[in-house]
């Protein structure tokens, strides 16, 4: 039997065939609208977050026409930060990548808003094995927030990825020489000095 824990973890892994008629009957109108967005029925999606009084819900809401290729509202900036990151991730797990390329399209408009947008893009398709896709982001951040610590740890991850770790370790010390003290850059610069 599912319970709201199971569902809402099915509906984090972007299964929203078990989770979404549960959602629907137990009255979770947020959930259940992310079950049809995240199915690309976007229209209904907006419907029944339309109706939810929360700060998630009007991203989402915001969020649609991003996915369409056009936007209407600009979301705020910490919309940004706390879901554009997220839910790029549960829509590409979703396998709706014609919605996600309809978002990046838009990374300019996010960018005008959050100027750490480019950022979380560049993050999002990394952790997702799109590397040049990232690296596209990554640029683009560079370009606008060179003294961003985690930007040029980001590199460093690229980097590695790609085996080229002499510029792997140019930019973690970058990154050291923005924030000495930051752990991660510390142990990868540990082994990177080893290669």
């Amino acid at each position: 039997m599912i319970n709201y824990d199971l569902a809402k973890k099915e509906l984090e892994a972007g299964k929203t065939k078990d989770c979404e008629d549960f959602f629907k009957s137990n009255g979770y109108n947020l959930e259940y609208g992310y079950c049809l967005l995240l199915d690309g029925n976007l229209s209904n999606a907006e419907i029944v977050l339309r109706q939810v009084d929360s700060i998630r819900a009007d991203w989402a809401v915001k969020l649609i026409p991003f996915m369409q290729g056009y936007v209407e509202i600009l979301p705020t900036y910490f919309q940004i930060r706390n879901f554009l990151e997220i839910d790029i991730n549960l829509l590409l797990m979703a396998r709706q990548t014609d919605a996600v390329a309809y978002i990046l399209g838009g990374a300019d408009l996010f960018y005008s808003v959050n100027c750490e947008s480019y950022k979380y893009i560049a993050r999002v398709m990394m952790n997702n094995g799109y590397f040049e896709t990232a690296k596209t982001y990554l640029d683009k951040a560079k370009n606008n927030t060179y003294n961003d610590p985690e930007l040029h740890f980001m590199f460093c991850q690229f980097f590695i990825h790609n085996k080229d770790f002499e510029k792997a370790l140019l930019a973690i010390e970058n990154c050291l020489k923005i924030l000495p003290e930051y752990y991660p850059a510390i142990k990868i610069k540990e082994a990177l000095l080893l290669k």
